[in-house]
């Protein structure tokens, strides 16, 4: 997958988003809406949403009002605030399994990227629950109420993408398969690809190219006299700079990543 390159003057860049909307839309089999609302819920990192306590069961246990009652001993299981996902992976819901991750400072990309595929065993599905104290805030709740109910997650394996070198955002969760789908063959497919650690630059009036590795700005000829250094680029114009080879009067300089 080529992708066209930012330009300017401090920039030399791919487009994150995009480049994880490709990757997900050219593994989808199907969207995961139920899913991702776990996800929301959750967050990618660990921790669910302070508004809402979160339980979970298997897929044919019915979770009613009563069952999630304040001080409820044989009720469904709950996802602990520290946990998130790795909740469910504690449970034996899922697996989890890193396919990628990029930061900007050693790639083209403008932020860095994750990918992480989720392994879903055996089918479950959540409630949200939030508790009310109307008349004291020590002891247990006076009012609760369930208040998302996203249905049942089947079996396979769902692919979710995120953004941020610091903190991630939520780009998107496809379901690409059924859970035998081998994990490794999914990041050898992103690796081939979505390549963002190679820039191609190639003038388009005398042929001179150069490449540059792992976001180096510093590009090394191939057929060219001399390595350039994007930094003195000169005459940037849209995606272009003008060619660095001496003997090139009018040419222009465009940059492809992948």
């Amino acid at each position: 997958m080529e992708v066209q390159v930012r330009v300017a003057r401090n920039r030399l860049s791919v487009d994150t988003q995009w480049t994880i909307t490709r990757i997900l839309d050219s593994l989808r089999l199907a969207d995961a809406p139920a899913l991702a609302s776990v996800l929301r819920l959750t967050g990618r990192s660990g921790g669910h949403n302070i508004d809402a306590s979160l339980y979970v069961a298997d897929a044919l246990t019915k979770i009613d009002r009563e069952d999630v009652a304040p001080e409820t001993v044989d009720g469904p299981a709950h996802l602990d605030d520290a946990d998130g996902l790795r909740g469910l992976e504690k449970l034996g819901y899922l697996t989890v399994h890193d396919l990628a991750y990029e930061t900007s400072s050693a790639s083209y990309l403008d932020e860095g990227r994750s990918l992480t595929a989720i392994r879903v065993l055996r089918p479950f599905h959540t409630v949200g629950v939030v508790y009310r104290w109307r008349r004291a805030l020590i002891g247990p709740a006076d009012e609760w109420d369930i208040v998302t109910q996203p249905g049942v997650i089947w079996p396979g394996v769902y692919v979710h993408g995120a953004v941020g070198d610091y903190r991630s955002r939520d780009v998107g969760l496809v379901y690409a398969g059924p859970p035998e789908l081998d994990t490794d063959a999914l990041i050898y497919a992103i690796r081939e690809d979505s390549d963002v650690f190679t820039c191609h630059a190639v003038c388009d009036r005398c042929g001179a190219d150069w490449y540059a590795h792992d976001g180096s700005w510093i590009f090394r000829a191939i057929r060219a006299h001399a390595d350039f250094d994007y930094s003195d680029a000169r005459r940037h114009d849209g995606t272009t700079v003008m060619c660095p080879e001496p003997l090139c009067v009018a040419g222009r300089v465009g940059f492809v990543v992948g």
